[in-house]
């Protein structure tokens, strides 16, 4: 007998022997069904393997960034506060005008400079900029009849800083508050 049932030929030798054959051919079947399942399996537990070793990638690069920005945002903030001494003496140097103005004036624009190589950027919002609150430190509020002006920055008292979208200290401002007149 030829059975050519998923290309297998076997001849039967003695009486029974189809039997045999149709047995050893459900065993075939059985054993490739199985060996292709735990194929399916291995390449299954591969991809899940390989995403998960992509994701980690991922966020051990997204986590080194984030320390490194902490870390640029606390050198920062110290050097933010030197950044508003120099500031104020630029203020009061202005008036006197002369060499000691351009000196302060050029330390400000350097060391605006080494911030920004770092991907901290000095903002000051103009006068008439909406308020954000999420950047934006309200540290005095004067009153205003007109409408149109609620909620806006009348003058920026200091400088704010951000590193990337993340605001290390916001820019603090005068506000102006709508108030009706009576």
């Amino acid at each position: 007998m030829t059975d050519t049932h998923d290309d297998i030929t076997l001849e039967p030798e003695e009486d029974g022997a189809e039997e045999k054959a149709d047995s050893r051919i459900k065993k075939l079947r059985d054993e490739l069904k199985k060996a292709k399942s735990e194929a399916a399996e291995y390449l299954a537990g591969w991809q899940r393997s390989k995403a998960d070793y992509v994701n980690l990638s991922r966020r051990v690069r997204e986590q080194e960034e984030s320390h490194m920005n902490d870390g640029v945002a606390r050198m920062a903030k110290s050097v933010i506060a030197v950044f508003d001494s120099l500031e104020a003496a630029r203020i009061s140097a202005e008036k006197a005008e002369g060499a000691v103005y351009d000196g302060i004036e050029q330390v400000i624009k350097q060391l605006e400079a080494a911030l920004k190589e770092h991907g901290i950027v000095r903002f000051a919002p103009d006068s008439g900029a909406p308020f954000d609150p999420s950047r934006h430190e309200p540290v005095l509020t004067v009153a205003t009849e007109r409408e149109m002006d609620d909620n806006t920055v009348l003058e920026t008292h200091q400088s704010g800083y951000e590193i990337g979208s993340t605001v290390i200290r916001p820019a603090r401002v005068s506000v102006t508050h709508y108030q009706k007149k009576s």
